[in-house]
C-alpha cells in the first residue's frame, strides 16, 4: 500500500477513477466538480505518480487506474492505492489487470454480501508469473501498440 491520508488537507486536485479512462479529475467527471469539491479532504488518499488505485466495490467492472501525472493527486478513502516494486513493470501489470486471469482472481477472492469487495489484501493473495524486467517492458510496450492499433481501427469503423 502506498496511499497516505491527506492529514494536512493539502489542496491537491481530486480525482475519481472510471472504468473507461482510469484517473479522471473530479471537475471533469462531475458537474461543478461534484459535491465534495469544497469538502474537507483530510481522509482522502494522496496518490503519488506511478501509483495504481482502484475501487474495491467496482474492480470487477474495470474501475482501476494508473496515476501517470507528474504531481500528487488525491482520491476518496474508499479506493485502494498501491505502488509496485522495482522488479515489476507497471505497463506489463496494467495489461494483466485488464486480462481474464485477473477477472478470475477477483471472482475467486472477492468478499461480501449484496455488494462484493476486492480489497488490497485479496489482491496480494493473487500470483502472476513475471518474466524478466526487460521482457515485461517488451510485452507491455507490444500490448500498448496493439491497444493503439485496435483503437485506430475502431475509430475508422465509426467515422
Amino acid at each position: 500500500m502506498s496511499g497516505e491520508k491527506n492529514r494536512d488537507n493539502l489542496p491537491y486536485q481530486s480525482y475519481s477513477i472510471t472504468n473507461e479512462n482510469g484517473f479522471v479529475p473530479q471537475d471533469e467527471k462531475f458537474e461543478n466538480g461534484g459535491t465534495m469539491r469544497d469538502a474537507d479532504k483530510r481522509m482522502y488518499y494522496i496518490v503519488s505518480p506511478r501509483s495504481f488505485a482502484y475501487n474495491p466495490a467496482r474492480i470487477n467492472v474495470g474501475s482501476i487506474g494508473y496515476q501517470n501525472t507528474s504531481k500528487n493527486v488525491i482520491v476518496s478513502s474508499l479506493y485502494e492505492v498501491f505502488k509496485t516494486t522495482d522488479d515489476v513493470d507497471d505497463r506489463f501489470l496494467w495489461h494483466w489487470f485488464k486480462s481474464d486471469n485477473f477477472k478470475k482472481l477477483i471472482l475467486q477472492l472477492q468478499e461480501g454480501g449484496v455488494r462484493l469487495y476486492f480489497y488490497y489484501d485479496k489482491l496480494c493473495m493473487g500470483s502472476i508469473a513475471l518474466p524478466s524486467f526487460a521482457e515485461q517492458q517488451q510485452i507491455g510496450a507490444y500490448l500498448d501498440k496493439l491497444d493503439h492499433l485496435i483503437t485506430l481501427h475502431q475509430r475508422k469503423l465509426f467515422e
